[in-house]
């Protein structure tokens, strides 16, 4: 089985919180650039201190491959704009569809077992609109380890960053083969 967290350069709040900031302003940006567009942010839920490294990022291109098929047929009004740091791997992309729309196909993805369940999708428009699965009437994302809402779990630390990685490590394994 794949380890993805052996190597890379572990990171502290403060980083992940920075890179958060970084992701906040790039989407201001593109939501200024593109005011008729909608913007959407895909990034992985990576558990624990490693956020990127080769086989992170391997993982990473094969889940957006997966997730871009949901969007063959939407206009993209700007090249997807990949960025990598320490932090992690983020990709915007800047679609000519309604912001509803491109919510639901975001959601198709992440549902997709296993790869979609390890990334997040972040809809905006700019009529500083965010969507988001409560507001579109739908439930919200489960837990991958005990379905329990994933955001209750990640607030209460219901499963250790070892647990987590575990699933992360099996996800791999499935989706890239053994080392």
């Amino acid at each position: 089985m794949r380890d993805l967290f052996t190597t890379g350069t572990p990171q502290t709040i403060a980083d992940v919180l920075h890179s958060k900031d970084e992701r906040v302003h790039r989407q201001q940006q593109l939501l200024a650039q593109f005011p008729q567009g909608t913007v959407v942010a895909l990034k992985m839920n990576v558990p624990g201190p490693i956020k990127t490294n080769a086989s992170l990022w391997e993982l990473f291109a094969a889940g957006q491959r997966q997730f871009e098929t949901q969007f063959q047929d939407a206009e993209q009004l700007q090249t997807p704009i990949v960025t990598t740091t320490s932090a992690g791997t983020e990709v915007f992309y800047v679609f000519a569809l309604a912001g509803t729309t491109a919510k639901q196909r975001a959601m198709t993805f992440e549902d997709q077992e296993p790869l979609g369940r390890l990334f997040d999708a972040d809809v905006f428009t700019s009529d500083q609109k965010r969507y988001s699965r409560s507001t579109m009437g739908y439930p919200v994302r489960r837990c991958f380890l005990c379905d329990r809402p994933a955001k209750e779990c990640g607030r209460n630390r219901t499963h250790s960053v070892a647990e987590l990685q575990a699933y992360f490590n099996q996800v791999a394994t499935e989706v890239l083969g053994d080392d």
